[in-house]
């Protein structure tokens, strides 16, 4: 107790020192917290930003001609149920976000105006959730039944209030509420008509049919289409996958990036600091030599004088990664905020970091403090103290 006393009373004494050193692990606490926490907060914005790219997978009949499949010319079916058979698999885990899908050529749709036009129907079932994964936001398209989304193309035919019509297989004219008037850029959807999938399956009459499921291929150790290809054909042979690896690899690359930024910056912030802490305490030990030769001299053993130095690291680590962590939690709140136009709002304080840091910095000043207390416990007080 006498010992811990010292510590205290040198902490009060040497106001400069100890309060630089505090301020070291104040500033590496609240760099490694906040650039942490922005990572997480930049992860989100990322996706909410590269969903608006779309799914990067299709997986569509094994066979299908991919010219075909792309201009949307005699694409084969396969059964609706198949979306939920993917969904409800225990090892089905490389691909996620699974939205069936019918998309075929309408060659015949007259538009208000009573002129006719080539367009694309699309139907989307509504995204199935994996029963066994973390439960994530919707990225597929979901179309309320009775209401369709009209692409931009189209739109401009269609006045405000008027209901879409278009004739089903058997000549019969059916009406669907405009939900959606879609903006233009967005390819062939432009000139297309989103459908709740049961509604065009009906209007069709191919009901339980899709053509193809669009879905979001997963960061794979072995690889994105091979690891995907592999789960789907385990499932379904008769299946086929493919990317569209501009939208892949821009998802990958910015998620790389962020991390790599952090895994930079934080250890270089934290060894700076720890450097600097390293050569304040062998000041600090130059400083109190002959106070350490004379604790020697009256009986203080090796550990003691380690105890000295080490307890004050450690305090000085605790109290700053404490104050570290909320001044973290705040600039990461703050420029959060100036930076993030989606996530923002989401910005929490992370109170699983706080064990960590309450941990890891008082450990990581103490071992900067090692080296400085292990020279002072091997001070020769008989020689510090004959030293005028």
């Amino acid at each position: 107790m006498k010992l811990l006393s010292l510590v205290f009373k040198e902490l009060r004494y040497r106001k400069v020192n100890s309060s630089i050193i505090l301020l070291t692990v104040i500033v590496a606490c609240t760099v490694s917290v906040a650039i942490f926490s922005l990572s997480r907060a930049s992860e989100n914005e990322t996706r909410k930003i590269m969903r608006e790219q779309g799914l990067n997978l299709y997986i569509f009949p094994k066979g299908t001609d991919l010219i075909d499949f792309y201009t949307v010319n005699n694409l084969r079916v396969f059964p609706e149920n198949y979306v939920d058979i993917l969904a409800e698999s225990r090892t089905f885990d490389a691909v996620r976000h699974l939205t069936g899908i019918l998309q075929v050529k309408y060659p015949d749709w007259k538009d208000p105006n009573g002129s006719s036009h080539q367009i694309m129907l699309i139907g989307y079932k509504d995204e199935a959730m994996q029963r066994f994964l973390p439960q994530q936001e919707i990225m597929g398209t979901d179309v309320e039944k009775g209401t369709v989304h009209v692409g931009s193309l189209l739109s401009r035919n269609i006045p405000e209030g008027v209901p879409f019509r278009i004739a089903d297989k058997d000549g019969r004219i059916h009406e669907f509420r405009i939900s959606k008037r879609l903006e233009e850029g967005r390819g062939i959807t432009d000139q297309g008509v989103a459908f709740n999938l049961a509604d065009l399956q009906a209007l069709l009459g191919m009901e339980g049919q899709i053509n193809k499921i669009e879905a979001l291929g997963c960061v794979c150790h072995d690889g994105r289409i091979k690891n995907a290809r592999n789960q789907v054909q385990s499932i379904f042979p008769d299946l086929e996958v493919t990317e569209i690896s501009s939208i892949a690899e821009a998802r990958e690359n910015q998620r790389l990036m962020m991390n790599k930024y952090g895994a930079f910056l934080i250890p270089f912030v934290v060894l700076s600091c720890l450097l600097i802490t390293g050569l304040l305490f062998y000041q600090n030990v130059s400083a109190r030599s002959r106070e350490t030769g004379l604790l020697k001299a009256l009986g203080t053993d090796r550990k003691g004088i380690l105890f000295l130095f080490l307890a004050k690291a450690f305090i000085l680590g605790l109290t700053g990664g404490i104050a570290g962590f909320f001044i973290g939690n705040a600039v990461a709140g703050y420029f959060g905020r100036e930076i993030f136009r989606f996530t923002a709002a989401d910005i929490r304080i992370l109170w699983n970091m706080f064990i960590y840091t309450v941990i890891i910095f008082p450990l990581l000043w103490m071992l900067a403090s090692w080296v400085p207390a292990l020279i002072a416990s091997r001070t020769d007080a008989a020689k510090i103290l004959s030293e005028e």
